[in-house]
């Protein structure tokens, strides 16, 4: 029986779990005990933090495990890379886990690549002359779930932003980025050794300036034809520029009113908010979980897709507050396939950990509200 390690144990990755054990393997969790909901669907749970690395690979050593896997787990990323590096497994090599987590380094290399359009970006630090031109996104390098993500229009909104941006982040190192308006859309993908392959592309709503925090994403895109063949070329470009090549990966791009594509950022597993856990099996029929597995397992075989179909999921708010009665309305229609409502005060969101809720679909038609 083969042996896979799984870092991360909060509800959202039970399906990591569950189909692991679905594949006849032998689970090891890693996740610290508080809100490790998945430890008790593992046959064997170890209390260390996801990046642990050292202690994790020596635990992964012991018990001869033959691939590890995350997702949608952005801290988890350098450590699944380090432990397949240690202990010679199939995996991103640990260099290029640590740039996909570095917004600026990630830009620099596309920039030197030449690959496609992207923001001006510089790099600020503590005590550097604030910019002069507006807007900008101010962002931590190493960031994720728009954690410390603000839109300034103007000098006196800059110092707020620069702080919101240093306490979300570890580097303490903040991005400065020219502001693109446009369609936000994400590209899901899965690579094996160095080969890629495109899943679907997301269309995002967000709440917008200043936060820009996810309130809905739908698949298949609405984009047209032309374009999302561009979107899918770059994509392909970008993650062999970044040798994102043995990982599932999250790539997002905004889209001008003029159609110039913007590269935004990439992430080396795959994309939260239920887009690779759900959306992308609902909407394709492929299995990307299992997929991600086979790869940490080495024993990946390209995509079938089986599905045609609307998938999406809406979130629960403050800005969306309409949302609960729609939940409540249509939770027992056959093309819900999952809703929750927290029983707590809406937020205004800040963050993606600020969302009250949510409802997922699966149709013939994108469900609009």
């Amino acid at each position: 029986m083969d042996k896979i390690a799984i870092l991360g144990a909060s509800k959202p990755h039970l399906k990591l779990y569950t189909k692991a054990k679905e594949m006849g393997l032998e689970t090891y969790c890693f996740a610290w005990a508080e809100g490790a909901f998945c430890k008790n669907y593992a046959d064997h749970y170890f209390d260390v933090s996801i990046i642990d690395k050292e202690k994790i690979a020596e635990i992964c050593r012991k018990e001869k495990i033959n691939g590890i896997v995350s997702n949608a787990l952005e801290p988890a990323v350098p450590t699944v890379a380090y432990v397949s590096e240690q202990l010679h497994l199939n995996g991103l090599t640990y260099k290029t886990a640590l740039r996909a987590r570095n917004k600026l380094l990630m830009r620099q290399a596309i920039k030197d690549a030449n690959v496609c359009l992207q923001p001006r970006f510089s790099l600020f630090k503590k005590n550097d002359i604030p910019p002069t031109s507006f807007p900008i996104i101010v962002k931590p390098t190493d960031s994720t779930g728009s954690n410390g993500v603000t839109k300034v229009n103007s000098s006196d909104q800059f110092q707020a932003a620069i702080k919101r941006a240093f306490n979300a982040s570890n580097k303490y190192e903040i991005l400065i980025e020219e502001y693109i308006e446009g369609q936000e859309i994400s590209v899901e993908a899965i690579s094996f050794h160095g080969k890629h392959y495109i899943l679907t592309i997301t269309d995002k709503e967000t709440t917008g300036a200043p936060y820009f925090v996810e309130t809905a994403h739908h698949q298949p895109s609405s984009l047209n034809a032309s374009l999302q063949q561009q979107v899918k070329e770059y994509t392909e470009q970008i993650l062999t520029t970044l040798k994102i090549d043995n990982s599932a990966s999250h790539t997002e791009f905004k889209i001008n009113t003029n159609g110039d594509i913007f590269f935004i950022e990439v992430g080396a597993r795959g994309g939260g908010d239920f887009i690779s856990y759900y959306l992308v099996e609902l909407s394709t029929g492929y299995d990307f979980v299992k997929g991600m597995i086979d790869v940490a397992l080495n024993r990946f075989k390209p995509p079938i897709f089986q599905n045609n179909k609307y998938s999406g999921v809406y979130f629960l708010s403050k800005e969306t507050a309409y949302i609960k009665e729609f939940i409540e309305n249509n939770k027992n229609s056959s093309w819900v396939k999952e809703y929750c409502i927290d029983d707590t005060p809406l937020k205004e969101l800040k963050k993606s950990q600020d969302r009250s809720g949510y409802i997922i679909y699966q149709s013939n038609k994108k469900i609009i509200i």
